[in-house]
């Protein structure tokens, strides 16, 4: 608490500090903003249609803070920011090459194919901090410069910690997530445009307490019905003494050198160094407890559960790309060494195991430059591949992907004292099809679309929390409607998502989610904007999966219903200049219709909980 407050006070007294340093002209105003700091993205670097960003500045959805509330809590968590998390609907893998298999945390640490590579006039800071009464705290700190005129150095570093909402003991100070991400990247372009270098170094640090959900009051019991959880502080944790750490650094580099006008060659360097732990110290002391929560046998009497992975991964990605008769294409080979290993354990068959593949992609923009077609082609050496076109215009969005996957590494492999497989997984295999329109008359604003695929040799952890594959073929049906009303300042929008699948025993999700906001705009003292409303979330109830953390998957049960209540939030969002500030009561409704909610088995919804947040660029 001490350092939390430190680093705080410091943060702040910067910002008061440099409110007053703005650079101005003679004239007193302003010269630098968010119009002269400018980023791009390395995608579009790639692909050849290099385009200029500058920083968000809208007011509307700025106390969404979190990735899964921008969503519009389209994933599944376990009640809190940062716990473990999945796609609420099902979503086909976007790389075929063979995966490690952890990915609960990934969507917390930074994502390097994003990074934003700025290109700014003068140094820019910008400083993102959000608050809650309940314990959860988050800063976003990013400082760029440009060193030279086409040499940029960005620095950004994100703090999250949440406490938790059960268990004992249980304050303000109890934290239930404790997570550092740092990122240091730079960009350089030479004086001719012919060379670009884009380069990421990650570092991330995830470290939560994992609480096994809610415990029953009564020891015949086996779930708390949602009604009768009332003030969370009542309820213990059915695991104590059990964290997780996810611990990562990686290294990024792409690079491309103009050869002649439309033809170029690229190189991608990718290097991952992880550490994943998980530790029960209670495991020997609470044997019988235990043996039902893991839901195994342990093969063998310990005082403590534990598991520890080193993964390793270098990838070199070679490609050349250009201009062909109209066509914007590109041809490249992928080169992936890998190996994990696990107390002097290796996973593979060798220490480090490669894997080669190679693919195309070709881009055709139609004369009047608005509409683009695009196909991709990639296959592997383990039998995986991926086909994939899509149709881009401004009324319409189609696009086809057909995709053979392999298992993870951790799903063919598993060894601990609660946990041990080794099962030959076959392929996964998928047909996917979307489409989408935009549909505008006066005030209204309609965005239906339908997305469906067929999996085949579908890989999942069965009630045992232990994997499993089925031969059935899996047809899901995904339709989605977005309405908009627009009347002067106020604002409604609607998102509807109806769910049809053909084998909900496997892939549990809810049939229908609905998200509603409605908000309204207005200007006081001709200087504060204020953006305020309501948001309504609701899913349909359905048995969503447990989590089991020692092998971080997330497994079918059929006891506990989640969901199937409405759930209210209420946010304010004001600017003056260039601060945004906003005030966000979630879980407002808490008591009506219900005193609670789950939103994984066992594990009860974010309760009524207070935010606060500021958002304060500078330029100087």
């Amino acid at each position: 608490m001490k350092h939390k407050k430190i680093l705080v006070t410091f943060l702040l007294s910067i910002v008061y500090g440099f409110s007053y340093a703005q650079i101005l002209d003679d004239s007193t105003k302003q010269v630098y903003s968010t119009k002269t700091v400018r980023y791009i993205l390395e995608e579009d670097i790639l692909n050849n249609r290099k385009t200029f960003y500058n920083p968000d500045t809208t007011l509307d959805g700025f106390h969404l803070f979190d990735f899964n509330l921008r969503s519009g809590l389209l994933y599944q968590d376990l009640g809190n920011i940062g716990t473990a998390i999945k796609p609420l609907f099902y979503e086909s893998s976007d790389d075929i090459a063979k995966q490690l298999g952890y990915y609960a945390y990934s969507r917390y640490a930074f994502d390097a194919r994003k990074t934003k590579y700025y290109n700014t006039k003068s140094p820019y800071t910008n400083m993102y901090y959000v608050q809650s009464g309940g314990g959860t705290g988050m800063l976003h700190f990013t400082h760029s410069q440009n060193i030279k005129p086409r040499l940029n150095t960005t620095v950004e570093v994100r703090r999250l910690s949440s406490s938790q909402q059960y268990g004992a003991p249980r304050t303000r100070e109890t934290r239930l997530i404790d997570s550092w991400a740092f990122m240091l990247h730079s960009n350089y372009e030479s004086k001719d445009g012919k060379y670009i270098v884009l380069s990421t170094y990650n570092h991330f640090n995830h470290a939560p307490i994992e609480q096994g959900g809610i415990k029953p009051l009564k020891v015949t019991s086996k779930f708390i019905d949602a009604d009768s959880l009332g003030n969370y502080r009542d309820f213990l944790s059915k695991l104590t003494g059990a964290t997780s750490r996810d611990w990562r650094n990686e290294l990024h580099v792409y690079h491309q050198y103009k050869l002649t006008n439309g033809f170029q060659v690229y190189h991608i360097f990718d290097y991952q160094k992880r550490r994943d732990f998980y530790t029960d110290v209670n495991f020997g002391s609470d044997s019988a407890g235990r043996a039902i929560y893991y839901q195994a046998t342990p093969a063998n009497s310990l005082d403590t559960l534990t598991m520890n992975f080193r993964y390793r991964l270098l990838e070199n990605k070679f490609g050349i790309k250009g201009i062909y008769r109209g066509f914007a294409y590109r041809l490249y080979l992928r080169q992936r060494l890998y190996g994990l290993q696990a107390k002097g354990e290796t996973y593979l068959d060798k220490k480090l195991k490669s894997e080669t593949l190679v693919g195309g992609w070709a881009n055709y923009f139609f004369p009047d430059s608005v509409r683009r077609a695009y196909a991709e082609a990639e296959i592997g050496s383990n039998g995986n591949f991926r086909l994939q076109a899509e149709y881009i215009s401004p009324r319409i969005k189609a696009s086809f992907s057909q995709l053979s996957v392999p298992a993870t590494i951790l799903d063919e492999r598993f060894l601990s004292a609660a946990y041990n497989w080794n099962k030959g997984l076959k392929n996964t295999f998928s047909n996917n099809l979307f489409a989408s329109t935009n549909l505008k008359s006066g005030r209204f604003l309609l965005s239906p679309s339908v997305n469906y695929s067929l999996v085949k040799n579908y890989i999942y952890y069965n009630q045992k929390a232990q994997v499993s594959q089925t031969s059935l073929p899996i047809s899901i049906f995904k339709v989605a409607l977005g309405a908009e009303y627009r009347w002067r300042r106020l604002l409604i929008v609607n998102q509807l998502y109806v769910i049809a699948n053909s084998e909900p025993n496997l892939i549990r999700m809810p049939k229908l989610a609905n998200n509603t906001k409605i908000s309204y705009e207005f200007i006081y003292a001709k200087v504060l904007h204020i953006n305020t409303g309501v948001e309504i979330y609701y899913r349909s109830a359905y048995k969503a999966d447990n989590y089991m953390p020692l092998t971080r998957q997330f497994y079918l049960q059929d006891n506990q219903a989640v969901w199937g209540t409405p759930v209210a939030d209420v946010f304010a969002d004001l600017k003056i200049n260039k601060v945004r500030l906003f005030f966000k009561f979630a879980h407002v409704n808490q008591g009506f219709p219900s005193s609670g909610y789950y939103v994984s088995s066992t594990y009860p919804g974010l309760q009524r909980t207070f935010f606060l947040g500021v958002n304060w660029p500078l330029f100087d």
